[in-house]
C-alpha cells in the first residue's frame, strides 16, 4: 500500500509535518501546525519546500492511481468464488 501522506517542511520554523497528497494541489493553502504560518502551494513560488511537496504529492497521486488500476485489473481477471451451498 502506498503511503498517502507527503512531508512538508515549513520555511519559517523548519519543522516537518504531513498532509494528504490528494489535498496538495496548486493554490491549496494550509497552516503549519507548529508556527501557524499560512503556506500556499503555488508552483511558481521560489520556495523549494513548496515545490518539492507539490512534486512529491503529484508522484504519490500517480502511484495511488496505478495501484488502483492494478487492483482493478487483478480483480477483473480473478475467478469469482462459487459458494457451495450443499454444506448449509
Amino acid at each position: 500500500m502506498v503511503d498517502e501522506k507527503v512531508k512538508i517542511k515549513c520555511t519559517k520554523c523548519s519543522q516537518v509535518f504531513r498532509e494528504r497528497a490528494q489535498r496538495i494541489r496548486p493554490n491549496f493553502q494550509t497552516n503549519c501546525p507548529h508556527c501557524n504560518r499560512l503556506i500556499t502551494f503555488d508552483p511558481t513560488v521560489e520556495d523549494r519546500n513548496v515545490r518539492k511537496a507539490l512534486l512529491n504529492a503529484k508522484e504519490v497521486r500517480y502511484a495511488i492511481e496505478d495501484a488502483r488500476k492494478a487492483a482493478a485489473i487483478a480483480q477483473e481477471g480473478a475467478p469469482v468464488p462459487v459458494m457451495d451451498r450443499s454444506q448449509y
